[in-house]
């Protein structure tokens, strides 16, 4: 899984607007200020993740999900509850073995090969079925 470039420029895009939007309201200067920061250092963090993405490979058989992380040992689980499916976007949450509280996972188009995301949405969307 690669860098999804596209999204990233929208996010930093929306983060600027967001920051000059906490500059705009009618609080004192240092509210605005430390709203600008915050917008600032969390849309920096959202872009870095999808510039830099934790995950280096991702199989997802039935409702089985195997995460492989570079360096790491690979972690498997199971899907919890209904993906979300689009052609730009998959989203779904998963329940690692090793834990009780699920996770979520996000992958845009960019970040995978043409014939990998339409594989990933197919098992996804068979993975529902009962």
């Amino acid at each position: 899984m690669g860098p999804a470039r596209g999204a990233a420029l929208v996010v930093s895009g929306l983060s600027l607007l967001a920051c000059l939007a906490a500059f705009a309201n009618g609080s004192p200067f240092f509210i605005r200020l430390f709203l600008a920061c915050l917008v600032a250092v969390v849309g920096g963090f959202a872009v870095l993740r999808l510039l830099r993405p934790t995950v280096s490979g991702l199989t997802v058989t039935g409702r089985r999900v195997r995460l492989d992380r570079p360096g790491r040992q690979p972690r498997t689980g199971e899907v919890v509850g209904l993906p979300f499916v689009s052609p730009l976007y998959v989203g779904f949450r998963w329940r690692p073995d090793t834990t009780r509280l699920p996770r979520a996972v996000g992958l845009f188009r960019e970040q995978m090969s043409e014939s990998d995301f339409r594989r990933l949405c197919a098992e996804l969307r068979q993975g529902d079925e009962p």
